[in-house]
């Protein structure tokens, strides 16, 4: 806990940073109650994912984040749950997720290792993955399949890694495979930076907001702390069946990959550029 320790300290010299210390470690207080005291692992889970979309909620007041939600009336999320996939470009992503739709979080090992960071997915009752070994794969999809047909919600960055926002990757497809096995339907989903401090974002202040590469997470957020405001779209597209007729087994994951990727691909760059605010849009940077 000591480097943990140290950050909230510098977090609390920073401006708005005393506030979001105290944010974090109430959700690091209440996590670590709910992982001793809740022994069912359902309900732990289920403790999990809406303890940091409490949380999560209340920092993003704080740092004066405004969301715009799109298409998410279009889904059944009383009677029903999805493998949600979504591009990545920052540890910002889950907690603007996670405040509109309390969810898994699958992230590799490697990012459960980095400081802070991997104690905060931790806590988050997130799914961590390890693709060099196939037995582990293996594994993790069972995992992640069990956990859906148990009805939690699941989302996965299947670019693999995060970006700055200007080119969407290339999809890893395995884990898209636990939707299949668990009859759960993809439902693709663009997020997007919209302005930061009244400027449109691109190139020039992206890394403002994306984290990537060779950051490190302590100075990008106490950098992000003295940014004025930062507007979001979520755009939640069709649902995807995870059974596609007419597609040989072998070929399925490849299929939801293409059909997933192209989808978040035309939200994010396809069409007329659109002010934030204005319904049914897609924007293009």
């Amino acid at each position: 806990m000591g480097q943990e320790q140290t950050i909230l300290e510098k977090l609390a010299m920073a401006p708005r940073g005393g506030t979001i210390a105290g944010l974090i470690a109430a959700y690091m207080a209440q996590a670590s109650m709910g992982k001793a005291l809740i022994r069912d692992p359902h309900d732990r889970l289920r403790f999990f994912i809406e303890n940091i979309s409490r949380w999560g909620s209340k920092a993003l007041k704080v740092l004066n984040f405004e969301i715009e939600v799109l298409g998410l009336e279009k889904l059944d999320l009383k009677n029903r749950n999805y493998l949600f996939v979504s591009n990545h470009m920052s540890y910002l992503d889950v907690l603007i997720f996670s405040a509109k739709v309390p969810s898994v979080f699958v992230t590799s090992v490697d990012m459960g290792q980095v400081f802070f960071l991997g104690t905060l997915a931790e806590m988050g009752g997130s799914i961590f993955v390890e693709r060099r070994s196939r037995h582990r794969v293996d594994q993790d999809l069972s995992n992640m399949t069990n956990t859906l047909r148990n009805g939690f919600n699941i989302v996965i960055y299947p670019e693999g890694t995060s970006t700055d926002g200007q080119k969407l990757l290339p999809f890893k497809k395995s884990l898209l495979m636990s939707a299949v096995d668990a009859e759960r339907e993809i439902v693709p989903v663009a997020m997007k930076y919209m302005s930061v401090d009244g400027e449109p974002f691109g190139k020039a202040n992206a890394d403002k907001v994306c984290w990537y590469g060779d950051m490190t997470f302590a100075d990008h957020f106490l950098g992000l702390l003295k940014h004025r405001e930062v507007k979001v779209q979520l755009q939640f597209l069709d649902p995807i069946s995870s059974k596609p007729e007419g597609i040989p087994g072998e070929r399925i994951r490849t299929e939801l990959a293409e059909k997933s990727w192209h989808a978040i691909q035309s939200a994010y760059f396809g069409g007329r550029p659109v002010p934030f605010g204005e319904p049914r849009a897609t924007m293009s940077l």
